[in-house]
């Protein structure tokens, strides 16, 4: 079987010898792989439709076009299997959801019992109420009136084939049954969801899968201070290339999965 050649990179937090162990020291550095296309899934988390921040609709809507895209099509024709991760609520919407779901997934699970921190604590009420982060009206009434309507936007339809999961033990599921050990990550937000839903980045280094942020195929969501220079995106990828795996570009991808 034809074998996929990729040279992701990663962040050392190294040295060479004799030189002085300091942080400015520290510098990005590549590895040689080949890999079994079928032991790899690409995983495209919230490739929404619509967003009520637009600037970052804008951008995310760019890169589900011109990057994801591709990506995706180079991955289906290399046999790496396509997993499409687009958040709980719009997962159900999708047939293939239910593949490797369980009782809990389809029928709901009994909520956790957690004595601590306290009901009233953790819900913001009574005395605690001043911990409680401001409501933001314009950010709750997106979410309550648009939230039904969100889809994976056009370009990245699930097709037949492909795979859709809701959560983080479903997507384990999947991949200890389809021989899954190479995870390779794109989608939204680069500082939210991708890296801290239970099938985020984070969840499954923990579980052990080589993981690998393609790094031109996310963005973050900025604020005041960071969004000239997209701070928060770079952020993002120097944690995965620091302490969670590697990172590609889409383009290296897809001249992987060519070759291959």
């Amino acid at each position: 079987m034809p074998m996929l050649k990729l040279r992701p990179r990663y962040q050392r937090l190294a040295v060479d010898e004799g030189t002085d162990y300091a942080e400015g020291d520290f510098e990005r550095a590549f590895v040689d792989w080949e890999m079994d296309p079928a032991q790899a899934g690409l995983v495209m988390v919230d490739c929404w439709d619509r967003h009520p921040i637009t600037t970052h609709h804008e951008r995310s809507g760019m890169i589900c076009r011109e990057r994801i895209a591709p990506v995706a099509e180079a991955c289906r024709e290399a046999g790496i299997a396509i997993i499409h991760a687009p958040s709980p609520g719009q997962a159900r919407k999708y047939a293939q959801w239910t593949k490797f779901a369980d009782d809990a997934d389809l029928f709901g699970a009994e909520q956790e019992q957690r004595e601590w921190p306290a009901q009233e604590f953790r819900s913001g009420e009574g005395e605690y109420a001043q911990f409680k982060k401001p409501v933001e009206p314009l950010k709750d009434a997106w979410i309550q009136a648009e939230l039904e309507h969100r889809e994976i936007v056009d370009c990245l339809k699930p097709l037949p084939g492909d795979f859709v999961i809701a959560t983080g033990p479903q997507l384990h599921r999947l991949c200890r049954h389809e021989g899954l050990m190479h995870l390779f990550y794109c989608g939204f937000a680069a500082n939210m969801c991708v890296p801290a839903r239970d099938y985020g980045m984070r969840a499954f280094h923990r579980r052990g899968y080589n993981l690998v942020l393609l790094r031109d195929c996310t963005t973050a969501i900025e604020a005041a201070t960071t969004f000239d220079g997209f701070a928060l995106t770079e952020a993002a990828i120097m944690e995965v290339e620091m302490l969670l795996g590697y990172t590609l570009t889409g383009e290296e991808l897809v001249a992987g999965c060519g070759e291959a």
